[in-house]
């Protein structure tokens, strides 16, 4: 059952790998390069920083939840069967979002891991768990301006919708659940 449910979500996520390596990627790579830094040379400074790594990716899936649940209350029948009229996918407007909260679960369960270490733990243990948290906690960072770029598209394609009729007619098309 849980396979059916993630399936739909990864063919959401089906990007381009030119769509990934992107500024907001390699800003994670660079906290990931920077986790390795200092779980090599200070690793109580590692470790001090995951309370507040932690509380800003719990805002970042909160925003990310927030803005998918604009754009699905601005998805009416209406909209939608315009979008169907112009061949385009629904999910291609909630695809940032749903990317930045799949990257920001994947930070959050890297610093859970973090948290329960200690200064004393293998330096190598604490450079890898650090180097995966800190390029999942910052990419999902600065995923968010995708994420808001998308917003700002969806209200320009909002705002052409307004003048196409609500009764637009479309051909019938196989669901999409399954």
């Amino acid at each position: 059952m849980a396979k059916g449910v993630l399936q739909h979500l990864w063919q959401a996520l089906d990007f381009k790998l030119s769509e990934v390596l992107q500024l907001d990627f390699a800003l994670g790579v660079l906290a990931g390069g920077a986790a390795v830094s200092m779980a090599l040379v200070e690793p109580e400074a590692l470790l001090r920083t995951v309370p507040v790594a932690a509380g800003l990716v719990g805002v970042i899936l909160g925003a990310v939840l927030a803005g998918v649940a604009v754009q699905a209350a601005f998805m009416d029948q209406p909209f939608l069967r315009k979008l169907r009229a112009i061949n385009r996918d629904p999910v291609h407007y909630l695809a940032p979002f749903l990317f930045t909260g799949v990257i920001g679960v994947f930070g959050m369960l890297g610093l859970v891991v973090l948290s329960a270490m200690s200064k004393d733990t293998n330096v190598a243990v604490l450079a890898v768990t650090g180097t995966v948290s800190g390029l999942f906690t910052v990419w999902s960072m600065a995923s968010i301006l995708h994420c808001l770029a998308m917003l700002v598209q969806f209200v320009g394609l909002k705002m052409d919708a307004i003048d196409l009729p609500d009764d637009v007619e479309v051909p019938r098309r196989n669901s999409a659940i399954g």
